[in-house]
């Protein structure tokens, strides 16, 4: 399938950001392994609906999940806690990411609807029993490295079946 040639020029930490905003709204805290996981969940459901990219990153095949390697580089500086409110670049940066966002805020809050109940762990479980990070897996032990990307491809015939309900 071909996908729309629209360069967009949002970046996984434009979603992680919008993410930590809806999580500190509602008194909750992410830690960078559950941000990985909704940013992925965010880049499957803009990719199923509109046939575009969310963002131009592949995502790659970790083995603990699907990663945006971008964001890692960003997020790895805070291990397993809970990422800061600072992230957000303060009021002028939350206010410029709005901007920024252009009418993706209704899709990226449904998604954060539907997976923000579960924890870390039970996004990557949930992520590691599904065929486009299994298929980007193959051949790898559990435990190796590899930059392979998640096939846009992949996604779309795994997930267009389903309901972001």
């Amino acid at each position: 399938m071909e996908l729309k040639g629209k360069e967009n020029q949002l970046l996984p930490s434009d979603i992680a950001k919008y993410f930590l905003a809806q999580a500190i709204n509602d008194g909750e805290l992410i830690s960078p392994l559950k941000m990985q996981k909704l940013v992925y969940y965010a880049y499957v459901w803009y990719l199923v609906i509109t046939k575009g990219k969310l963002f131009n990153e592949p995502i790659e095949a970790w083995p603990m999940g699907p990663v945006s390697p971008s964001l890692y580089g960003e997020l790895k500086q805070y291990g397993s806690s809970p990422i800061p409110e600072e992230y957000l670049g303060g009021e002028k940066g939350l206010e410029q990411l709005l901007a920024k966002l252009n009418g993706q805020s209704e899709l990226l809050r449904k998604v954060y609807e539907k997976y923000d109940t579960l924890t870390a762990f039970e996004l990557v479980v949930l992520t590691h029993s599904e065929k486009p990070w299994v298929e980007a897996r193959k051949g790898l032990k559990p435990e190796e490295q590899s930059s392979k990307p998640i096939a846009d491809n992949d996604i779309l015939s795994f997930y267009q079946e389903q309901d972001l309900k």
